[in-house]
């Protein structure tokens, strides 16, 4: 596992150390102390960073976020569970399907405006499956 100091997360995560700093007190990453003064992060901070901008990207508020990364931390998964979770998504990705191939028709009645409403909807929902199974891989 790897252990990082705030300015070698900051720099993988590209964030700045101010927003870690904002995070932690928040309460959305951890961090462990040694006999120095120096908080070390572990490769779980780093994941975690990288959650919180895929959701940000979604114009998702903090409290949202860090909701989802406390039901994240809660959750103990094994290897049924994630299969669970696994074949969940798959349906929920093929219920998507379907619905895009019904509103295919619909969209050429559209005008500019409404399509791209449409398509900004339906890319939210898909990126946050999407965003699930890369967290499961």
């Amino acid at each position: 596992m790897n252990i990082y100091r705030i300015g070698q997360l900051a720099e993988l995560a590209n964030v700045s150390r101010r927003t870690i700093d904002y995070y932690t007190q928040l309460g959305m990453l951890n961090y462990e102390k040694t006999g120095s003064r120096y908080r070390y992060y572990t490769e779980d901070a780093l994941n975690r960073l990288q959650m919180i901008n895929r959701y940000k990207e979604q114009n998702m508020p903090l409290n949202e976020i860090k909701k989802r990364l406390q039901v994240w931390k809660q959750t103990t998964v094994d290897s049924e569970q994630v299969l669970l979770m696994v074949d969940k998504l798959s349906a929920d990705l093929k219920e998507l399907e379907n619905e895009l191939m019904e509103l295919k028709p619909l969209l050429n009645q559209l005008d500019e405006q409404q399509v791209s409403f449409a398509v900004k909807q339906l890319s939210v929902r898909s990126s946050s499956l999407l965003s699930i199974i890369a967290m499961l891989a």
